[in-house]
C-alpha cells in the first residue's frame, strides 16, 4: 500500500516556520536581556527542635504566641505563625505527644506533665 501524499502536510510547514520566527525572537530578547539565576534559599529553620527547646527551657506552661517569639529569638529570624502554631497543633496528637495541651493557647512539653505524675 503507497502513502499517496499522505506524509506531506503542507499546514505543518507554515506552522513551523512561525515556531522559527517565534524562538527566533525569544533568542534576541534574552540575549538582550539575560535573566540570572535566584540565588538559593535559606535553609528551613528546624520548627519542631526550636519550639520544643523554647518550651523545655521555659519548664512551664507557655502561651503559644509567647513560644512565637521566643522561637524567633532564639532562631535569630522570623518565622510564621502558622508553622510554630501547626508544630504545637500536630506534636500534641498521637501515641506519643511531645507537647501537650494545657488550655486553649497554651502548651507545655508533654514529658514535664508525665514526670510529674510518675
Amino acid at each position: 500500500m503507497e502513502p499517496n501524499g499522505a506524509l506531506s502536510n503542507p499546514q505543518a510547514k507554515v506552522e513551523l516556520a512561525r515556531l522559527a520566527e517565534l524562538h527566533r525572537r525569544q533568542v534576541a530578547k534574552a540575549s538582550m536581556n539575560p535573566r540570572q539565576p535566584r540565588p538559593a534559599p535559606p535553609k528551613a529553620s528546624p520548627v519542631l527542635g526550636t519550639v520544643t527547646r523554647v518550651v523545655g527551657q521555659a519548664g512551664r506552661p507557655m502561651r503559644a504566641c509567647a513560644i512565637h517569639v521566643a522561637t524567633e529569638q532564639l532562631v535569630g529570624v522570623p518565622l510564621l505563625w502558622s508553622s510554630v502554631k501547626g508544630t504545637l497543633s500536630a506534636y500534641s496528637r498521637g501515641e506519643a505527644p511531645r507537647f501537650r495541651r494545657v488550655s486553649r493557647g497554651v502548651s507545655e512539653l508533654a514529658t514535664v506533665r508525665a514526670a510529674e505524675l510518675g
